[in-house]
């Protein structure tokens, strides 16, 4: 299988369905690899797994249809993004189709399947998913960025004010001005530690995951900010150095930081919280 071709999930419990959307697709272009799956429940972990560039999916199905299939694949931040095609026989009616596009599907087709009109909405949606791919690619450059700026950053200032401490301490004599002066300059700079260049990176991480937030709270309402930064900073795999100077706390405080969110979050010893986080 070649590990560079474009990936096609098709979704049907019809098996006939399915060989007939290879061989067509195949006729096409014989770089596609292929996966398939009879329902939803199992198109759900093949698309987990193997993030297919497409999925076309049948209405009907048992265990998991069509509608709720797309659904699950909306509010998993590893597949949403996936584009969703729907092919049905007998949901044709205006109001159908928009309810396949209100689930989250971007295109339909009709069932039987029409040689032209296939090849025709699988071309056309791998190419907006080309187009996807490179703007996710860009702005995931732009978190990166964001979180190195926001780390060094943070780490310059943590040593600036370790230096005007350690000049307040080195004075042998000061004024009630020049004392005042030192904690006023001290604590400006651990504001700005604290607020300013959190908020600069909050700005282009939900620019490209605006759900998260949402997300974690709607299922985890009590936790808090702090809680909050914590699992955004998790969520883009940082380790426990980094997020210390990204939180203005240490290494230690971090771990103890995890243990008690581990706790809100109802997590068992097994579960990884930073996989588990990966979801929202």
């Amino acid at each position: 299988m070649n590990s560079n071709s474009e990936k096609i999930l098709i979704v049907d419990d019809d098996p006939h369905v399915i060989n007939k959307m290879f061989d067509i697709l195949s006729d096409q272009n014989s770089g596609y690899s292929f996966f398939q799956a009879n329902n939803g429940e199992v198109g759900y972990r093949i698309a987990e797994s193997k993030k297919p560039d497409i999925i076309i999916t049948d209405w009907d199905m048992p265990e998991l249809n069509g509608i709720e299939f797309i659904k699950k694949l909306k509010r998993n931040s590893k597949t949403k993004e996936i584009p969703v095609i729907m092919a049905t026989a007998v949901m044709i009616s205006s109001d159908d189709l928009q309810t396949a596009l209100n689930a989250g599907a971007v295109d339909y087709i009709r069932k039987p399947i029409d040689h032209v009109e296939l090849t025709a909405r699988v071309n056309s949606v791998l190419k907006i998913s080309e187009y996807n791919k490179k703007i996710i690619e860009n702005k995931n450059k732009e978190i990166a960025e964001a979180t190195l700026f926001l780390i060094r950053n943070n780490k310059f200032n943590i040593q600036l004010i370790r230096k005007l401490q350690e000049l307040y301490d080195a004075l042998n004599s000061i004024t009630v001005e020049q004392e005042n002066l030192f904690e006023f300059i001290i604590s400006s700079i651990e504001d700005k530690v604290k607020q300013d260049s959190w908020q600069r990176f909050e700005i282009t991480f939900k620019s490209t995951n605006e759900d998260f937030t949402k997300n974690i709270l709607d299922q985890f309402p009590d936790l808090s900010n702090t809680d909050i930064k914590l699992c955004t900073f998790l969520k883009l795999g940082m380790n426990t150095k980094d997020i210390a100077s990204a939180l203005y706390i240490s290494p230690d405080s971090v771990k103890v930081s995890r243990s008690r969110l581990r706790k809100k979050l109802n997590l068992e010893s097994s579960q990884n919280l930073t996989t588990f986080l990966s979801s929202f």
